[in-house]
């Protein structure tokens, strides 16, 4: 808020779901999407960076969706949320606790720790009018469908491959989900770079999935855009200006004579107008004028101030980035003509820039993708920015410094797009805030902390981190669930460590703590388990059954607790067999260790869980306690050396000794 009034613009962020009464110039996209999502079991939303596909989904459109048609659930997404402790996520994965969460957005974040995506289509089907199909979305769908790059060495296969599997997991649960479920309606928000591999996941349902490529503004929809959020307000631009301004940010799309204008470019100008307005630099059409006046400068220090945000984040010479967009994206035809726009294979570029860094550049709306005759490659978000890049300032103008909201988010963005130096930053930039009203964002930046720590296997950072969170907490208020989640998550991190009796200690103050519910339940379970009081732990897993009888990680918890324990087979491979679709390493070995020796096990199927579970210690135990039972003593003795030296997580006591006398051939 200003003296002149809130924003009417949203800045260069997506439009939300609140701020549909300001989103203008998409009436007839949002209307042929709404009509596809509708009618196809699969549809695809297609655009590149910065078109706006995010802010069409959320703020578009409601206003075309039936509600006696359809039942419409909240815009999914795969982003990190801090909501839960990093160690409170369950066995199957990052990606599918946050589609789940973005799902029931209002709901405590622990009733999506035991639920399958089939489970939540079938709760939503139990209560639909009967027929009527339910739509869902997942937004930002390219991180399931990317296709990743042969790996350069044997340490970067391992850092890319867990990741690999979580997002093959979720595939093979969301298609098992939606064969279930044919009422329900995907629609997947995504790049052009992986539609082909989107395209092939909507055949396997045995439907060609319906296709809407979204494209930027006409004119008349970006002069809407424009226009439309100042209906009200005090600022407005004079008669014509809104054109101008429009025409200066056209250019030619596709089809010869149509000119269209980037979302992105568009936001950036409403940005900066804005900024002028708030610092007293003149009314909207006197600094509309100015900007007409040197559109190339005014994108220039949108570029300067990126690329500053981006070589800092990455470590690099200020230089570095925009030297090499410089090089490899524009061109002067001659030495007297201005620089031109023009695209460049994704190998184009040094060693310093990554894919993590070309990728940070699309994000930021400086650069987009295209296919071009040799393959895959980029170019620059709006033509206009060849010349803008000729231009760079050595530091950007100065802005108002940002808040502590506005660091968690940039750390939040890290922490989706993998970037756990990047989020480091960020949270440590909160924590350097002294200021004592930002002790909830500082509880918040230590607990971003504690999930990086977490995310790196280092325990006893993890830890430290958890712990000045729950310091923070219970000082800001000793009664919320945070604070029994905090007790939870250092429970599970002592476990990873092999620290029974501490996990014990948290477990218990989680469980005792009123707010701790299923997920204190839990812990204590695998706490005791570790402990070796399998009863116990048992107790703990069916009183959360009693409540949830579909609790998908409190059955497979249950049922590795049986196969280890040797007792109760029959019910240890039921309650695995119940959760199979999707099932971590962990669950898989310890049904194969339930179902031995009657059902003997495949060398390959042994070397493939001994690969993705090769730092897990339970994983391998299962392994080596499954061929010592077929008789293959040597193998089994390699595979339970492995167990003991596995870090993430550590062999209980108990489960050393017996990883101890398999290596000994006992």
């Amino acid at each position: 808020m200003t003296a002149y009034g809130p924003d009417p613009w949203v800045g260069l962020r997506p439009f939300g779901r609140d701020d549909a009464a300001r989103f203008f110039g998409r009436y007839m996209e949002a209307r042929a999407v709404a009509g596809l999502w509708q009618e196809h079991r699969v549809t695809l939303l297609v655009g590149d960076s910065g078109v706006g596909k995010t802010s069409l989904l959320h703020a578009g459109m409601t206003r075309h969706l039936d509600s006696n048609r359809a039942r419409v659930v909240p815009v999914g997404d795969l982003s990190y949320r801090r909501t839960l402790p990093a160690p409170l996520i369950p066995a199957r994965g990052r990606p599918l606790f946050a589609l789940l969460s973005s799902w029931q957005p209002t709901a405590d974040p622990a009733r999506s720790v035991g639920l399958t995506i089939s489970d939540f289509f079938r709760r939503h089907s139990a209560t639909a009018p009967s027929g009527r199909p339910t739509l869902v979305a997942i937004d930002g769908a390219e991180d399931v469908f990317r296709r990743t790059a042969a790996p350069k060495s044997e340490k970067q296969e391992k850092q890319e491959k867990p990741e690999k599997q979580e997002y093959r997991r979720f595939r093979e649960e969301l298609e098992v989900a939606l064969r279930a479920f044919p009422h329900v309606r995907l629609l997947l928000s995504i790049r052009p770079e992986c539609v082909e591999e989107a395209h092939d996941f909507g055949r396997m349902l045995g439907e060609v999935p319906a296709r809407y490529d979204l494209l930027p503004l006409d004119r008349a929809s970006a002069d809407e855009a424009l226009t439309g959020p100042l209906l009200g307000n005090t600022q407005q631009f004079e008669p014509g200006m809104s054109a101008r301004l429009v025409d200066a940010l056209s250019i030619t799309h596709g089809t010869p004579g149509v000119a269209r204008v980037e979302p992105a470019l568009l936001q950036v100008l409403c940005t900066e107008l804005w900024a002028g307005v708030c610092s007293g630099g003149g009314t909207l059409s006197v600094l509309a004028e100015k900007a007409l006046g040197d559109m190339d400068g005014l994108l220039a220090e949108f570029c300067t101030r990126t690329l500053f945000t981006l070589t800092s984040d990455h470590g690099l010479p200020t230089c570095e980035i925009g030297g090499w967009m410089r090089r490899t994206f524009t061109r002067a035809p001659d030495a007297t003509s201005p620089h031109e726009a023009r695209p460049a294979l994704r190998s184009e570029r040094p060693k310093e820039i990554t894919d993590t860094v070309a990728r940070a550049a699309e994000d930021r709306r400086l650069l987009k993708f295209s296919r071009l005759p040799d393959g895959e490659g980029f170019q620059l978000q709006h033509p206009r920015l060849a010349s803008a890049l000729q231009r760079l300032g050595e530091v950007p103008a100065a802005r108002p410094k940002p808040t502590a909201g506005d660091l968690l988010r940039e750390a939040e963005q890290a922490m989706s797009a993998g970037n756990l130096e990047i989020a480091e930053k960020y949270a440590q930039a909160v924590l350097k805030m002294k200021d004592s009203k930002d002790v909830e964002f500082h509880a918040s930046a230590w607990c971003i902390r504690g999930d990086i720590a977490y995310a790196r296997a280092e325990h006893a950072a993890a830890l430290n981190a958890y712990e000045s969170a729950l310091t923070l907490e219970v000082g800001t208020d000793s009664k919320s669930s945070a604070v029994a989640y905090l007790w939870a998550a250092k429970a599970r991190v002592y476990l990873l460590q092999g620290d029974t009796e501490n996990a014990l200690g948290d477990a218990r103050s989680a469980r005792v703590h009123r707010a701790g519910g299923t997920i204190a339940l839990l812990e204590s379970a695998q706490a005791q388990w570790c402990a070796k009081r399998h009863q116990a732990a048992v107790r703990d897993l069916n009183s959360v059954l009693e409540r949830e009888p579909r609790h998908a990680e409190a059955l497979r918890v249950r049922g590795e607790i049986y196969a280890d324990w040797g007792e109760r087979s029959q019910q240890a491979m039921a309650d695995l067999d119940s959760v199979a679709v999707a099932a971590p390493p962990s669950a898989r070995a310890a049904f194969i260790l339930a179902a031995s020796p009657e059902v003997p096990v495949s060398r390959r199927e042994v070397e493939e869980l001994r690969e993705e579970g090769r730092n897990h210690g339970l994983v391998l135990l299962y392994l080596a306690r499954s061929l010592q039972g077929q008789g293959d003593r040597d193998l089994a003795a390699e595979i339970a050396g492995e167990a003991l030296r596995a870090g993430n997580p550590r062999l209980s006591q108990h489960h050393r000794e017996q990883a101890d006398r398999i290596a000994r051939g006992q």
